[in-house]
């Protein structure tokens, strides 16, 4: 930009300068007239070489802030990536969390099912100790009957062969019965 500014202002008065030096001198000019056209063309000189550096500032900073905003656009690009990136651990972490829900509920449903059939079983089991309990008691009346029994039988036997046995001669003899010894 400099270039161009600089070098058409240069034409300018490299043309300007020697026509109107021409002018004024084929004008009658005076020396006080040259000197004032000499102050303004020293003026226009210092005014383009303002405006060149000017120039070259605002080119300067218009570079500066591309850059800036070029690296403002590869953060931006950065950051979306990384924001997808979060995006997708996210959606992985809430899938997996209702996963892990779902097995928690599971668990637990099981866990309630195991829950009642222990419970199940130690009713079962204090009801077969119940029933077991009966049944000794049960058993136990039996051998106290039976051992009853066998004691009454073993009498009852023992009178029999005691009513089978002759105490005397006579009674071996083999009266019949009903019928009285007659003594002696």
């Amino acid at each position: 930009m400099k270039s161009l500014h600089s070098s058409g202002m240069q034409r300018m008065f490299s043309y300007s300068l020697p026509v109107l030096l021409a002018g004024v001198m084929a004008g009658c000019a005076t020396t006080s007239d040259v000197e004032a056209l000499q102050k303004q063309v020293d003026e226009f000189k210092a005014t383009a070489i303002s405006a060149s550096s000017v120039a070259q500032e605002a080119k300067a900073a218009a570079s500066e802030a591309s850059n800036t905003a070029n690296a403002a656009l590869s953060t931006s690009n950065q950051a979306k990536a990384v924001s997808s990136e979060a995006s997708a651990a996210a959606n992985r972490a809430e899938k997996t969390a209702g996963e892990a829900s779902n097995t928690a509920n599971n668990a637990l449903s099981v866990s309630d099912q195991a829950r009642a059939a222990s419970s199940e079983a130690l009713t079962d089991s204090q009801r077969a100790t119940q029933a077991a309990t009966e049944a000794k008691v049960k058993a136990y009346e039996a051998s106290t009957k039976a051992s009853s029994a066998s004691f009454t039988a073993e009498s009852l036997k023992s009178r029999q062969d005691a009513k089978a046995m002759p105490e005397s001669g006579t009674e071996a003899a083999g009266l019949p019965k009903g019928v009285a010894p007659v003594k002696p």
